[in-house]
This record gives structure tokens, sequence and C-alpha cells, in this order.
């Protein structure tokens, strides 16, 4: 549902007279009048704006009938409802829970045992990127409406989270804390998770526990030693007491989030695929049936292990695209999830993926 009615209130209570307002400014701005396009002399004219949003909003007039009532184009009416929505003097607000009503959510809420699903609506042909940008705004929504004062948020890093960051809208939390779940300094270019947290911690005006060493280390002696840091080590115990989790679902794949920031090599990833894994959750990989994959590199990961994760509640797990579908799958089957969050094509996929590999299974061999 979108809620469009909160027009500031010292508009709400002082009410334009709609005719006389926009009469007035037609009157003193003669370029506006007439059938012309050229919205720029009224754009600035806060008469005209509230004028223009109180008329669309609260007497639902659509804009050819606004721009019908005042002799002024319908390209000019949209201009001034935009600007309405740019200054503030309109606020859309959403609410996250009408995402997880949508049968489809419903569906694969039951279909996985999982405490809900948010199926968040996107153009057929959406890219990945954009699907990314949808997600990663209904989660904001979803952390800012729900997280309680003194809450501690495990987080990890990744393209969908750097949406998450970028989509919170700076609501604080009082007393709360962020502590990274993963390591975080890497030596590529895509993604800054130190920056990252940063971002998400002053925006929810929280405490941040960096996690300042790499996600993968060059040796189980140099992991055991990291470990033995005093700070290192309150920065994984916060995340594991946190009361909910955000963690990303990684693909296998060369040009992975995790290749790409450094972490990981094609040679890995080639080992990796031999092993069955189709995904990973904070670089814990697992194959589409959500088993652990283990390898000689897996004892080198500083991050929260398979049941760290299990044990915090909700851990929400925002990831959408079909290049994701079978890391979606194998996550979820984790049983690490509560909270998915993804989009309705992939959705679907999901379901379909999972009822195709069940099926192979039973099939006699």
């Amino acid at each position: 549902m979108i809620d469009a009615t909160h027009i500031m209130p010292e508009l709400q209570h002082s009410p334009p007279a709609p005719a006389r307002a926009l009469d007035l400014v037609m009157a003193q701005s003669p370029a506006i009048t007439g059938s012309g396009d050229d919205t720029r002399s009224f754009g600035t004219d806060i008469d005209a704006t509230i004028t223009a949003a109180w008329l669309y909003y609260h007497h639902n007039l659509t804009q050819a009938e606004i721009a019908a009532q005042f002799d002024i184009s319908r390209p000019a009416v949209a201009n001034l409802l935009s600007r309405a929505r740019d200054e503030g003097l309109v606020t859309i607000s959403l609410r996250p829970d009408l995402l997880s009503r949508l049968t489809l959510a419903d569906e694969i809420r039951q279909h996985f045992s999982l405490t809900n699903a948010y199926i968040v609506p996107t153009p057929p042909n959406a890219t990945n990127v954009e699907i990314r940008q949808a997600i990663g705004k209904a989660t904001a929504l979803l952390l800012e409406s729900t997280m309680q004062p003194g809450e501690v948020l495990a987080t990890a890093w990744g393209a969908t989270a750097l949406e998450v960051a970028n989509a919170l809208s700076g609501k604080k939390i009082e007393g709360a804390v962020l502590a990274q779940a993963i390591g975080c300094l890497n030596s590529g270019e895509s993604i800054n998770p130190i920056r990252l947290a940063s971002v998400m911690g002053e925006k929810l005006g929280a405490r941040v526990y960096h996690l300042p060493l790499p996600a993968i280390v060059s040796s189980i002696q140099v992991k055991e030693i990291l470990l033995a840091d005093r700070s290192i080590r309150a920065c994984l115990d916060m995340a594991r007491s946190a009361s909910r989790a955000m963690i990303g679902i990684g693909r296998v794949a060369h040009d992975a989030t995790a290749v790409s920031a450094g972490f990981f090599d094609p040679i890995m990833i080639d080992e990796l695929r031999a092993k069955g894994a189709v995904g990973d959750i904070s670089c814990r990989y697992f194959d589409i049936n959500g088993k652990p994959v283990e390898t000689e590199f897996d004892r080198r990961i500083v991050s929260l292990t398979f049941d760290d994760m299990r044990n915090i509640n909700p851990v929400i797990a925002p990831a959408g695209g079909t290049d994701k579908v079978a890391a979606i799958l194998g996550a979820l089957r984790t049983g690490c999830i509560d909270i998915l969050i993804t989009d309705e094509q992939t959705a679907r996929k999901v379901l379909v993926l999972d009822k195709a590999t069940r099926s192979a299974a039973a099939a006699p061999h």
C-alpha cells in the first residue's frame, strides 16, 4: 500500500483554497497559463506546488483533471507533483509487511518453513541491478520498521547489502549496534566492506564493530593468531550474540562478488564447483541440498559459521536475480534463513528448481 496522504502537518492545518491559490500563481506568472509545457516559472512557486499536491492526493483528482481545471498542461502538473515529493512536501511511505501478504510470498514461506517471505514487485524486464536496488529498498524499510532500541545487527557485505545501505533513510535506532559477521579487508575494487558497514551504522545511528581482517587468511595458524586478538574476538562474539542478522547469498562464479572483492580467485571457484557448490553465505559454501561444501580453505575463512547463523533469529536474506536461483535454493535448504526478501521472477524459478531437484532425487537410478 502506498500512503501518500502525509502532506506536511503545517499544510494540513491550513489547507489552501485550491482554485484561488493556483489562480493567484497563474496571474502572477503569465508564462504558465494556457497549454504550454514550460513549467520552469511555476516550478519554484510553493503555492502552485502545494495546490497541485493537495488536489492530487487529498481530492484524488487525476493529473489530467487538474490540468484541465486550471488550463495548464499535464506535464506541468506532473512537474509540480514531482517537485512536491522532491522537496518533502509529500511523503510516500511503503508498508513492507504488505509484501509478505502476496500469495507467492505465503507459498515461499510455507514451502521452506520460513518465519516470513517478502516478494518485491519488479518489471518482467528488470535487470539484475534494478532487482538488487528494489530488494535493497524493501530490506531497508523492513530494518527501519522492525528494529528495536538496543538491538544488535550482524551484517555481511555484498552488492545487495550495498543497496540496502544506500536505501536506508537515516532513521536512527536508539542504542543499536552493528557487528560485521565476516572479515572485511579486501584487495579488490568492487566493494569496500568497511565503508559499507560505516554507512549502515551512521544511517541507523548504530555503534559499529568492524572485523578488520581478510575474509580468508593465508593459513590456519594465521587465523588462530588473529582470533586470539581481543578486539577481533569481541567483534565476532558480538556478531554471534546478535538479535538479528542480515546476510548475503553469493554465487559460485568467476564474476561473483567474492572474486571481484579479491577474496577468492578463479581456481578456487573451479574447485568449489567441482565439489558441487552452488552458493555461499558469508563465504561458507553449500551445495544445492544446503549441505556444507568442505575445502582446505574453508578452515581459513573468518566469518560466522552455519551453526552460528542458525542460533540467530531472525536471519534476513535479501537476494534476487535469476542468476542466483540455485544459490538461493541451496541457501534456503541450509536452515540458516528465517526471512527471505526476493523478487517475483526469482521466487517462481526457485520453486520450479526445488520441484525439479526433488523429483530428480526421488527418481530411481
